[in-house]
Order: C-alpha cells, then sequence, then structure tokens
C-alpha cells in the first residue's frame, strides 16, 4: 500500500518572497509526498465557459510546474458548493462538494471521481463520536477549570477527525486526523492531487 501524509501550513516569509505567484499555503509532507505550493493560478487554455479559477497546486515557487487547479463553478444539484479539480493540462481529475452553509451536525464532504466513484467524507466518524460522549464529562470539567483560570480559551472542542470513503468501502482512501491536523492519502485509491485539493478546501473551511 502507497500512502502520503501531510499538512497543511501557511508559507514562510522566505517562501512567501520568493513565489513567482500569490503564495495562500504550503503543503508540507511527513512521509511520502512532496512540498506543494498552492496560489494562484489557471489551467492553460482556460477551464470552460463560466469557470472561475479558484487556486493552483505547483511544485515549484516560480509557478512554472503545475500539478493541477481547482476552478469553479461547476453544474450540480447541491445545495452546497462544487468545485472541478484539473490536472496541468485541463483535464477532469475529480469534482469536490462542499457542505450546505447551513449544515451543522457532521457536515459531509464529497469528492466525485471521473469513474463513477462517490467518496464521502462526514465530519468526526462514529468512532470519534463515540470516544468524545464518553469522555464528555471530563471535558465539561477541564473546560470549567480554564473558565475560572481566566484564560480566555476553551479545551472544548467537537470531534474533526474525518475519513472519505464509498458508502460500502471499509478502507477510506483519505482521512483528516483533527488532533493532530495530518492528512493520510492512500494513492493507490486516489490521486494525490485531488487529495491535495480536498485538504485545501477542508482545511479552509469554505470553498467561496
Amino acid at each position: 500500500m502507497s500512502a502520503v501524509t501531510f499538512h497543511i501550513r501557511p508559507p514562510s516569509e522566505r517562501e512567501r518572497n520568493e513565489a513567482g505567484f500569490r503564495l495562500q499555503k504550503v503543503i508540507r509532507p511527513r512521509r511520502g509526498g512532496e512540498t506543494v505550493y498552492v496560489g494562484h493560478g489557471a489551467p492553460a487554455g482556460g477551464a470552460g465557459a463560466g469557470a472561475r479559477p479558484r487556486f493552483a497546486l505547483y511544485r515549484d515557487l516560480a509557478g512554472r510546474e503545475p500539478l493541477g487547479f481547482v476552478v469553479r463553478p461547476v453544474a450540480g444539484r447541491s445545495s452546497g458548493v462544487r468545485l472541478a479539480v484539473l490536472g496541468p493540462r485541463g483535464e477532469a481529475l475529480g469534482e469536490l462538494e462542499t457542505p450546505a452553509k447551513r449544515a451543522r451536525w457532521r457536515p459531509r464532504h464529497e469528492i466525485r471521481l471521473p469513474d463513477g466513484r462517490v467518496l464521502a467524507g462526514h465530519g468526526g466518524t462514529a468512532t470519534s463520536w463515540v470516544v468524545f460522549v464518553v469522555l464528555s464529562p471530563l471535558w465539561l470539567v477541564v473546560n470549567l477549570l480554564w473558565a475560572v483560570g481566566g484564560s480566555g480559551d476553551a479545551a472544548w472542542s467537537l470531534p474533526v477527525r474525518t475519513a472519505w470513503r464509498r458508502r460500502q468501502g471499509f478502507r477510506a482512501p483519505l482521512k483528516y486526523h483533527g488532533m493532530t491536523g495530518r492528512y493520510r492519502v492512500r494513492t493507490d485509491r486516489l490521486d494525490v492531487r485531488v487529495a491535495y485539493a480536498q485538504a485545501v478546501v477542508h482545511g479552509s473551511g469554505s470553498a467561496s
């Protein structure tokens, strides 16, 4: 099994200064993969009528080696936002569907692939919610202590671990571990460029 583990981080000052485009994020590998730079860009030849570039993935800071692009809008029936993930030459790699703004309980993120597969990731896995409920009395005590201490912060947080898998699937091609902010993609089951794009959208909390 081939896997890539990575984080999404803000760029350093040096990277911002050296970038040949407006640099937004940096995908930093933990195991496997390569450093990828996220910023503005559009696929060569355009992305179709009405499509607007959202962001691009580059291998280099100069912006000469694009890995792929994300554009919107793409016609869809969802109440969320549909984005298209394109390769360097504008070829379709997949589509991303973000949750509707009104979605509060386990928001659903979807990856739709050209072969018809749909990978759905819900905010907080069933296991993480069970653990959360069992430990909620402890979290309540901790938060009360933090409140009394006057730190102004809260330790309470809802489960955010997310696993993208098929409806009948057991193994998830893409996982997000909320405690560490780490993503892990199985590259034999999902194009790493689509995983990178989904991670950027998921991490931003908005696709508008």
